[in-house]
């Protein structure tokens, strides 16, 4: 009788830790992934899309119109980067943007790059953070060899310089939660062109002239 119950008590004493390292290691697998996930200085997961670059033409007003994108600057057939992991959505030439690749990211945001001088990427491809997609030349309406780059949040063109520091190249890591995704989906006045308003300006003068 007490051999069996012995045996019983220790049955239940190795299940019970069974379970626990089970469940130990369960959570260790779960933060791993959640490390992977968050954005620092050090991690694979973001990359600044023209290393070395500098900027010729900033976001906002250009001219008397707005200019919608980031105008960065290296060498004629440089090598493009993928900012963070994605699908592209687009490859191809598309009016002044030239040759462009559209991404769409995880962590709301969708990036572009244009005036391409070849596209490496076509509809469809899956792509990791830092993987050459393209290289810099000068397509569509564009004076020198150069990467246009934007950032949009639902279709919306936002300031790239909400999340990338154009000047040390690096990511704002300020402005990404935890778990890497954009903090803020809003669109500021930073964020708005003159480009927009005359859009609206254009559609207000069609309806009046009606």
């Amino acid at each position: 009788m007490l051999k069996t119950m012995r045996t019983l008590s220790m049955r239940r004493t190795r299940s019970f830790w069974l379970l626990a390292i089970g469940f130990w290691l369960l959570t260790l697998s779960s933060c791993a992934q959640t490390k992977d996930a968050i954005y620092t200085p050090d991690s694979r997961n973001w990359s600044y899309p023209l290393p070395g670059a500098k900027v010729i033409s900033s976001y906002g007003s250009r001219g008397g119109r707005g200019h919608s994108g980031t105008d960065i600057k290296t060498k004629a057939n440089d090598n493009i980067l993928a900012a963070f992991d994605g699908e592209v959505v687009f490859s191809g030439p598309f009016y002044g943007y030239g040759n462009l690749i559209r991404i769409k990211h995880d962590n709301g945001l969708e990036t572009y790059y244009s005036h391409n001088s070849k596209n490496f990427v076509k509809v469809g491809d899956r792509v990791k953070a830092g993987d050459v997609i393209a290289l810099t030349g000068r397509t569509g309406r564009a004076t020198t060899e150069h990467l246009h780059f934007e950032t949009r949040i639902n279709g919306q063109s936002v300031n790239s310089a909400r999340f990338f520091d154009h000047d040390r190249h690096q990511l704002r890591f300020d402005a990404f939660s935890k778990d890497g995704m954009i903090k803020s989906s809003k669109v500021g006045k930073q964020d708005k062109t003159k480009a927009s308003k005359k859009t609206k300006k254009s559609k207000k003068t069609k309806k009046s002239k009606k």
